[in-house]
């Protein structure tokens, strides 16, 4: 229940704010969000503006770029099929922070993504929009759980006749917020691509990261 109310509070905010942000905005805002692990680097970097509140209450509308890149064994059904280096652009629009009382309440980010994914052997050049959704869950004073997706679905690529049905990204893990600005995570990170015969895992890996905005 707990994450149903913050999955819709955001969703309720970010519709608010993407209609009245340039109207209440208080001040610039500069986010990044810096991830690594053995196999997988993530980084994303943005511009937005968030409005004038108590500190629990800022959400931060925004525009992103982020670059994913993997070289790991690629697994078809749980058969390797060797390691390929797997690059992922895209550019995004949404909101991130924390809902009235973070202790309690915790917080979420929600965005829309135009993403373009490449394999640099196989003959996979896909664009699609997506959706990425990150929730924040309170655990301890400054130490919350994270559960997180991305979806690309084969309905709002370039093309409807690709090479996947359904590209999906998981996450799980604990970080560490200093403040509601600043945090440092270790995450637990699948990405998948599924068709109709098969799914395929590009890239399994644990990241440890770094996201703030100010």
């Amino acid at each position: 229940m707990m994450i149903k109310s913050i999955y819709n509070n955001l969703l309720a905010g970010v519709m608010c704010m993407a209609s009245s942000a340039m109207v209440m905005a208080d001040y610039d805002t500069v986010f990044f969000d810096l991830a690594q692990g053995d196999a997988m680097s993530q980084i994303r970097l943005g511009l937005g503006e968030t409005p004038s509140g108590k500190e629990g209450e800022k959400v931060t509308s925004m525009f992103y770029l982020g670059y994913f890149q993997s070289d790991d064994t690629i697994k078809t059904d749980g058969t390797n099929l060797g390691s390929e280096k797997v690059e992922i652009m895209t550019l995004g629009a949404g909101g991130f922070g924390y809902l009235d009382n973070p202790h309690k309440n915790g917080g979420a980010e929600f965005d829309f993504e135009l993403s373009n994914t490449k394999f640099d052997v196989s003959d996979y050049d896909r664009t699609a929009i997506g959706f990425n959704t990150q929730l924040f869950i309170p655990v301890a004073a400054g130490l919350q759980a994270n559960l997180g997706f991305n979806l690309r679905p084969f309905f709002l690529s370039t093309d409807w006749d690709d090479q996947a049905d359904l590209e999906v990204a998981y996450q799980a893990g604990i970080e560490y917020a200093f403040n509601w600005d600043v945090a440092l995570y270790s995450h637990y990170r699948k990405l998948d691509i599924h068709t109709e015969d098969a799914t395929t895992t590009f890239a399994e890996d644990v990241v440890f990261g770094l996201r703030a905005r100010f």
